[in-house]
């Protein structure tokens, strides 16, 4: 992690990271896990959400028109002079608005 922050604070690189730390069957958000929060507070780069639309029982796998999904990016949560005690309302920020989002995403498939 050391590695990334550096390259991330010294070069112009973006990383993509899955906070929930595994793999999700789409029905709502696990709890987030703490390295890539780490990594932007230590390099002191935001932190810029990717939501996507909950896909269990909306999308079907394999096919050409198997439904529809919704991505959307959040405004950037900046991380500069933010210190580890920051890091819990840090995550709990970035996660209530990724929740909120994908809430009204769901709502506008739903009226689609």
């Amino acid at each position: 992690m050391l590695t990334t922050s550096d390259t991330l604070k010294h070069r112009d690189t973006s990383i993509w990271v899955f906070p929930e730390g595994k793999r999700n069957a789409g029905e709502e958000l696990l709890p987030f896990k703490r390295g890539a929060f780490q990594m932007a507070i230590a390099a002191g780069v935001p932190i810029i959400p990717v939501c996507v639309s909950r896909y269990a029982r909306r999308i079907r796998l394999n096919r050409w028109n198997g439904g529809q999904i919704m991505i959307r990016s959040l405004p950037a949560i900046p991380t500069a002079g933010l210190s580890l005690d920051d890091l819990p309302r840090l995550i709990d920020d970035c996660r209530a608005q990724m929740q909120q989002r994908i809430a009204a995403m769901d709502q506008e498939l739903a009226r689609a």
